[in-house]
């Protein structure tokens, strides 16, 4: 009970100012203080969403977006969790590839937009996109964690004899794992910032970034603030729950430590 008797007080202060944000844009609207061309009142925001909602167009385009996401996702934070742990766990690999890999790193994300539109691979395209801007927060985090363990956990094994593969499911996994969540929630929400690039920059395949920036062509500035205040309350919402799983699996590796 004592954890929750300032959550009210903590909800409050976190929808302060959304809430006076909304309070400006709606008082300005009703005072015609802003172009409508421009910026679109809440009631236009609230009949451009009934619109789109109940054609259809807006939830097929999202969900293209998420599911594309997931994919970006997946294949970018395990290729970035493989390389990670075989940069830490070899140092000759270490000094051969982190070179490269800090020169590759340093390439602004979109400039392997046209790359990936010129090889043509149609929504494998796409995907990519995201995939390389996934991996590296994994990649870091996860060398870091690797790195960081801690050296009487090592001795320990070596006192129990374990093999190369015993050390890393019983000593180097476990104690790297919250660094490595830590770049997992890092990379989903740099996924979802990637999508709707990926949908701008190679179109014809559908996406909330496709979808707002075909509104904002034809001026549906209304459609544009839908789309945009939906890809905040997703992106909000994934790095919302991936938090959870963070403090989850802290709290769980802590209780583990003190019941031993």
């Amino acid at each position: 009970m004592r954890g929750n008797k300032y959550l009210p007080i903590k909800v409050l202060e976190g929808t302060l100012l959304p809430v006076t944000i909304f309070v400006i844009w709606l008082i300005c609207s009703r005072l015609n203080i802003l172009s409508k061309d421009l910026f679109p009142s809440p009631g236009d925001v609230v009949n451009g969403f009934h619109e789109v909602l109940n054609d259809g167009s807006f939830l097929d385009n999202l969900g293209i977006s998420v599911i594309r996401v997931l994919k970006g996702f997946l294949l970018g934070s395990t290729a970035g969790f493989v390389i990670g742990i075989t940069l830490g766990m070899s140092r000759f690999l270490e000094k051969l590839i982190t070179p490269i890999f800090n020169a590759i790193r340093q390439v602004p994300l979109p400039a392997w937009a046209p790359l990936l539109v010129l090889v043509s691979l149609g929504e494998m395209s796409r995907v990519l996109f995201i995939a390389i801007g996934a991996c590296y927060p994994v990649v870091l985090n996860t060398f870091e964690g690797v790195k960081n363990v801690r050296s009487d956990y090592v001795e320990v094994g070596k006192v129990f004899k374990f093999n190369r593969v015993q050390r890393f499911f019983k000593i180097i996994l476990p104690s790297s794992f919250p660094s490595t969540l830590t770049g997992l929630r890092l990379s989903l929400s740099i996924s979802w910032m990637l999508v709707v690039a990926a949908e701008i920059f190679m179109t014809s395949g559908g996406g909330i970034g496709e979808m707002m920036w075909a509104c904002r062509e034809y001026s549906r500035m209304d459609l544009v603030v839908v789309c945009i205040i939906a890809i905040a309350l997703v992106g909000f919402t994934m790095n919302f729950f991936m938090q959870k799983m963070e403090m989850f699996f802290s709290f769980w590796r802590l209780t583990l430590k003190q019941s031993r």
